[in-house]
Parts: C-alpha cells; structure tokens; sequence
C-alpha cells in the first residue's frame, strides 16, 4: 500500500521552512549546508519554489 500525499505533507513543510531559514544562515553551518545540499539534489522543485517566493536575504553594511 502506498503512502497518499497527505502523510507527506509535514516532511514537505518541513523542508520548505528549512530552505527559507537556509537562506539567512551562516554559511560557515556544515549540518545546514548539508541538509540543503541533500534536499537541492532530491527536490529541485521544492528549491525553484522556495526561491521564487522568498525574499534574497541581502543585509545593509554599515
């Protein structure tokens, strides 16, 4: 019997608020860096969406 979409919907939530947190984060963050590696190889669709509506994370330097 297969998994329906609904079961998962939390894992896929969950991925796309990690993706939107990654953008601000230090890069130097090997455990994030990963993580964000893995889901840009196994959910490139996710990423293209996660980028298309999140804001760039670009600070002002004083």
């Amino acid at each position: 019997m297969k998994d329906s979409p609904e079961t998962h919907e939390p894992d896929l939530q969950a991925d796309r608020d990690f993706l939107i947190r990654w953008r601000q984060a230090s890069a130097r963050d090997t455990a994030i860096m990963l993580r964000a590696s893995l889901l840009r190889r196994t959910n490139p669709e996710l990423v293209k969406a996660v980028e298309k509506q999140a804001k760039p994370s670009l600070s002002t330097v004083d």
